[in-house]
């Protein structure tokens, strides 16, 4: 090696030079008054579009909500009678509400098994110790398999845990009531209800050794906890028009919100592009357009008054 090309090894590179000098050429946006009351002028024009079109689109969507609780208290199974208030157009949504029900508190988010829900066979009572405090079938408070078969009461059950415990189990028949009285039966499906994602995850083990079938999409739908305690989750889904007029519901009061004070709702809505109804992201639009909007007014009048300036006397 000739002393030129060691000279050159010793000499470090110019971009590894400017690195640890820091001196490498940069570009800094150095923000005028002309360039934040254009910026803040198309945040003002942008939000407020957003937000009307959200709130017209939100006006759009029909939604009612019908209180049961109170009406089905202490019957098993109550007969509810109510009234659409104009036609839906398929396809409807059916939600069930329920009211100060916290769904957020950590005992009860972390208690599940992953493992578990995804089909992991050979899981004993020490592999499930996320799920306390509700582990095995007598702690579940289950005798008999989804196949009719006696559940061990020592064995872990699956699925195991408190949001797989406080399952919410009513159900809803949905009649059509035509002028002269007769009952026409609407149909509600469970499918496509679930997150696909979701779909992948959840596995039965054995059906055998099971008190509940976890690919159940209402079974998914309420293990993704809400984080708020008052929140809606999909029940169903009518896949054909709703008149305006009379319907009969045959409720099986199976879930019992006393216990925590609670309401419970059934809820019919349409959606559009945006989703479902949903009020507050077009008002959290607007709020923003207006504050963008004031402090586009604002350098506004600091532009004027700087460029009329004080008057020589």
């Amino acid at each position: 090696m000739d002393s030129q090309q060691q000279q050159d090894q010793k000499q470090p590179s110019s971009i590894g030079q400017a690195i640890k000098q820091q001196v490498l050429k940069a570009w800094q946006p150095v923000p005028t008054l002309n360039s934040t009351i254009i910026l803040f002028g198309i945040l003002s024009v942008y939000f407020l579009s957003m937000g009307i079109v959200l709130n017209v689109y939100s006006g759009k969507i029909n939604q009612q909500s019908f209180r049961y609780d109170a009406f089905c208290q202490g019957y098993p199974i109550c007969d509810f009678t109510i009234a659409l208030d104009t036609n839906y157009t398929a396809p409807v949504y059916i939600y069930y509400q329920l009211d100060n029900f916290y769904q957020n508190q950590r005992r009860y988010i972390t208690s599940k098994s992953v493992e578990q829900l995804s089909g992991t066979k050979g899981l004993g009572v020490d592999d499930l110790s996320s799920c306390y405090p509700v582990i095995t079938n007598a702690q579940m408070n289950k005798t008999v398999a989804i196949d009719g078969t006696p559940l061990t009461p020592t064995d872990p059950a699956i699925p195991c845990g408190l949001i797989a415990q406080s399952l919410f189990n009513d159900t809803f028949d949905i009649s059509y009531e035509l002028n002269n009285g007769t009952l026409v039966q609407v149909p509600v499906s469970s499918q496509g209800i679930a997150w696909p994602t979701d779909l992948e995850v959840y596995q039965n083990t054995d059906v055998s050794q099971q008190w509940y079938n976890v690919t159940d999409e209402r079974f998914i739908v309420w293990m993704r906890v809400a984080a708020m305690p008052n929140f809606r989750k999909l029940w169903g889904v009518i896949n054909q028009d709703l008149p305006q007029g009379r319907y009969s519901i045959v409720i099986t009061n199976n879930y019992d919100s006393s216990q925590y004070g609670g309401k419970k709702y059934l809820v019919f809505s349409t959606t559009n592009q945006f989703g479902g109804k949903n009020e507050f992201l077009s008002v959290a639009y607007i709020c923003v357009g207006v504050a963008s909007s004031l402090v586009t007014i604002g350098f506004c009048l600091k532009k004027y008054f700087s460029r009329a300036g004080p008057k020589k006397l």
